[in-house]
């Protein structure tokens, strides 16, 4: 019986041990786990309905402080007792569905600056809601972002739908992708019409294999292109529109798309149009003096003669310089007039040589007048070029009249223009003067609209000049020094 005893009080004693050992466990976790909740970058929270108002029973974690708040101001609290009311009737009825069991309640918030996301979920035991375990994160920054990305979207929208440009972005297929509201007003077709369809009808047929030849060369070279092209307008024929092509690259380096921006300058070119005409009356008008300076030199020679006629001397030596005269006249008088041609580019093959000699021909009176003298120096071998012969010679009648102008009134004029091949696709024609030259600061500035180096010059003739030149595929420069004189090369592809 003793050994008995002894045995059910050891019994006891072990199982007294157990149970608090267990406590002790149940302590050291129920202390680990609000450690964890405590160092949680969110916050945790849980509520019971009790009386019919939601009492918060836990909350805790890092946010719980980033909101400006402790876990004393919201343990044993309802949603009123620490958040302003109109955030409560929001949350009251957030909280009202979690606790008739919806099982995932979600919803974004903002306290003190700092926005959350939360999560409410109901435990059930037994078919009966128990509590509510709510979790929260910082989304502060996600917020920024989406702030920052609205705005620039915001801001993007609102200047591609009030710029009068088209904006149009393709895939690499050639597939529209966007067009922009400006379409509509400048065209007069809605964007969807170029997301439905090929659009290729819209481009003037003389420029579709340039528009399709420049598509595949951006894909290409991944180089952005700028070209000119004519687009049909709804009602109002065709449109001339400066167009640049850049590439979108994706993050291997690969064409991903290709943006398009466009700017109608229909009524620019005609403005230019009627400038390049008016400059070319100016020219002519002042080129006029000189060549009728020229004709009556071969009319006295003309006269004399009939009046020898009158008085009976006869000579057949006289009638062929007559002859010699009349067409000394016809050939000022046709290079004189062919100023006044249509100014459509219409490229065929000119002879440079032959070219200067009727520059030579046209400038000569006027050179004469200003004591210039002009020398022709150009290789007899130089092949025939496509080029347009009255806009080239257009150009260099501007460039020898500005250097005839530039010429010191107290020394000779020399004015010389030759031309050469360079590179032997390329060819280059100079014309050099002797003249007062151009000053640095004026010299950056040529080619400019309204800007001169004469003092009532109006600049118009050298913008003409480089228009001209750009649309032969070529270039023109300018090199000079003060009172030395100037030299300016034309260089164009053969």
């Amino acid at each position: 019986m003793k050994q008995y005893a002894i045995t059910e009080k050891t019994k006891d004693i072990s199982l007294l041990d157990e149970e608090l050992c267990s406590d002790e466990l149940v302590s050291i976790d129920r202390k680990e786990l609000n450690e964890t909740i405590r160092l949680h970058q969110g916050m945790i929270f849980k509520f019971k309905e009790i009386a019919g108002q939601f009492i918060h029973t836990l909350c805790d974690g890092e946010l719980v402080y980033r909101l400006g708040l402790t876990p004393s101001h919201v343990v044993g609290k309802q949603l009123i007792g620490f958040l302003p009311e109109q955030i409560t009737k929001r949350k009251h009825l957030l909280y009202e569905r979690a606790w008739n069991g919806e099982d995932h309640v979600t919803y974004e918030a903002e306290l003190n600056g700092i926005h959350y996301f939360a999560a409410l979920r109901p435990v059930i035991r037994n078919g009966e809601v128990i509590e509510v375990i709510g979790s929260c994160m910082d989304i502060t920054d996600r917020k920024k972002v989406e702030k920052a990305l609205l705005e620039s979207e915001n801001k993007y929208r609102l200047i591609a739908e009030n710029m009068t440009d088209l904006i149009i972005l393709f895939d690499r297929q050639g597939k529209c992708i966007y067009a922009s509201p400006s379409h509509e007003t400048v065209l007069g077709y809605p964007p969807e019409y170029f997301l439905s369809q090929n659009t290729l009808h819209l481009i003037h047929p003389n420029d579709t294999s340039l528009i399709i030849n420049g598509f595949e060369e951006v894909n290409k070279t991944k180089i952005p292109l700028r070209v000119e092209f004519r687009l049909l307008h709804a009602e109002h024929g065709w449109k001339l529109f400066d167009c640049t092509a850049t590439p979108v690259l994706d993050e291997d380096g690969e064409v991903e798309h290709i943006m398009v921006v466009a700017k109608d300058i229909t009524e620019k070119r005609r403005a230019e149009e009627l400038l390049w005409k008016s400059e070319k009356l100016s020219l002519v008008g002042e080129l006029a003096a000189g060549v009728a300076h020229e004709i009556r030199n071969p009319l006295t020679s003309i006269k004399g003669f009939i009046q020898l006629f009158q008085q009976g001397v006869r000579n057949e030596e006289y009638f062929n310089v007559i002859l010699s005269e009349f067409n000394r006249i016809e050939d000022i008088i046709k290079e004189f007039l062919s100023l006044a041609k249509p100014q459509e580019i219409q490229l065929k093959s000119v002879s440079i040589p032959s070219l200067l000699k009727e520059i030579n021909t046209l400038m000569k009176p006027e050179a004469y007048l200003k004591n210039v003298q002009i020398i022709i120096d150009s290789d007899v071998s130089i092949p025939l070029v496509m080029c347009d012969a009255n806009q080239i010679k257009q150009v260099l009648l501007n460039l020898c009249k500005n250097s005839i102008e530039a010429t010191d009134g107290y020394k000779r004029g020399l004015l010389i223009i030759s031309a050469h091949i360079e590179d032997k696709n390329q060819l280059c024609i100079q014309v050099v003067d002797n003249g007062i030259g151009i000053s640095e600061e004026r010299l950056k500035r040529l080619g400019e609209p309204f800007y001169s180096n004469k003092e009532k010059g109006t600049g118009l003739g050298l913008m003409l000049c480089f228009r001209i030149i750009k649309e032969h595929k070529g270039t023109i420069t300018f090199e000079s020094k003060e009172n030395l004189g100037t030299t300016v090369k034309i260089r164009l592809p053969v």
